[in-house]
Parts: structure tokens; sequence; C-alpha cells
């Protein structure tokens, strides 16, 4: 009976009114759909313009706003869809209206990490966009304990380029958290999951911030060489989201 009421609510709200966001000349929508594969209904961001209609994305659920991205009015159009998994999986799209076209600024798929922030954080009348890399399940470790790593980026001459070291304050407090975290920890097995997964939050972030070098002493003078061993196996996994911009 409770699983029937469940997926009744869920058709509900599936057949709810769409959204819809002027947006310039177009009108944006997201609609919901019959999904293939299940009994869930899932969504379209859909463009309109005169009658003629443009699918952006489907995804399971879609949420969708503007933003001030590279500093030239008008606004982006900013779209996260989720796929609706537990721990997976949040994508990223920033559309941007150039003349009489749509262009896209960035696609992207984040795993269960994502777009967390956009800020004006200098007051240059552009957003800066802060995106967590959530590497779950790293090395076997449980979601719980998996690391982390918190990255800033701004538009520059047409793109957007890695700024963290700009503006640290978020990677910087993940980066304290951790560490407090790992001190309180450093009297437990060294091959506790929850200290791999701190210890390798800890070095990423502070990787993103230049001081990666330093993170590492500190970790082999309070872990041991057990985590740094660790590290080094899965140093390429952990480094790989710097190998390109979203």
């Amino acid at each position: 009976m409770l699983k029937k009421a469940f997926w009744v609510l869920l058709t509900a709200l599936a057949l709810a009114e769409p959204v819809r966001l002027p947006w310039g000349p177009y009108t944006v929508e997201v609609r919901t759909y019959e999904a293939d594969s299940g009994p869930l209904a899932a969504e379209r961001l859909v463009l309109v313009r005169n009658g003629e209609e443009t699918v952006l994305v489907e995804d399971q659920r879609i949420r969708v706003r503007t933003l001030e991205v590279t500093g030239k009015p008008p606004a982006e159009l900013w779209a996260t869809g989720y796929s609706g998994g537990a721990h997976c999986c949040f994508s990223e799209y920033i559309f941007a209206r150039e003349e009489d076209r749509v262009v896209v600024l960035t696609a992207g798929n984040w795993e269960n990490g994502g777009l967390v922030q956009a800020r004006d954080l200098n007051g240059d009348g552009k957003a800066e966009l802060t995106f967590v890399h959530v590497y779950g399940y790293l090395g076997g470790l449980c979601y719980a304990c998996s690391p982390a790593v918190w990255r800033t980026f701004e538009w520059q001459d047409g793109r957007f380029v890695d700024a963290t070291r700009r503006f640290p304050e978020i990677t910087e407090k993940h980066l304290r958290e951790a560490k407090k975290a790992l001190l309180k920890a450093s009297q437990r097995n060294p091959k506790d999951p929850y200290l791999l997964g701190q210890a390798a939050t800890y070095w990423i972030n502070a990787y993103a911030l230049g001081k990666g070098k330093e993170a590492w002493a500190w970790i082999e003078t309070h872990l041991g060489a057990g985590t740094l061993r660790w590290l080094k196996k899965h140093e390429i996994e952990l480094k790989r989201p710097f190998s390109a911009l979203p």
C-alpha cells in the first residue's frame, strides 16, 4: 500500500505544471515526460521561440536559473541535471546567447559532486563557479569515507580557467576541516578507511592550492608510511580531475 502511494505521489509531481523562465526572446521550460526505463517521470529542458522548440537537456530531474558568468550581458542560462541515483550523478550545463544563437559554455557530468556555488567573489560583474568533485568509492572506500576536492573557476578569454588559488576560501575551509579530523583520528588504525579518505581530502585540496608538498610532508610526519603508500597508489586517480577543465 505504501509503495503504491509512493508511486502515486511521484506521478502527481511528474504531471505538475512545467517550469517556465523568460530568457530574452526565449521561454525556457522544464517539462516532464514518461520515462521508458520505469514508472518515474523524467524531464526535458526546452527552449521555445516563435513556436519553435529545441531540447537542450534530458535528465531525471532538472533545475534551471540564470546567472552572469562572462561579465557580458545578457545573463547565461544554468541548468543542473540529476540522474536520481543515491550517490550519482549531477550534470551541469551553462548556455549563452550570442546574437541570434545559443551556445554551450560548459557541459559535464560531475558524478556525485557538482556545482556548489556561483557568486561574484571579486565584484567584477561575473560569477565565479565552485565545483566539488567526490572520488566515490576510491580504492574501495565506503561512500561516506570517500575524499573530495573543491575547485573554483572563472571565465577568461572565452573559456573557464582554474582560479582556486585566487579564490581559495572554500578549498581552504575543507582543507582545514580534513586536517582537524586527521589530528583527532591520528591515533587510530592507519588503515582506517575514514582516516585514508580524510588524508586524501587534505592532500588533494592542498594540491589544488599549490601546497601539495607541504601537505605530503605533514602526512608523513603525523600519519606514517602506510597512509603515504595508499595515497601514492591512488595519486593518479586523485589528480585526474585536474587534467581537464569542466
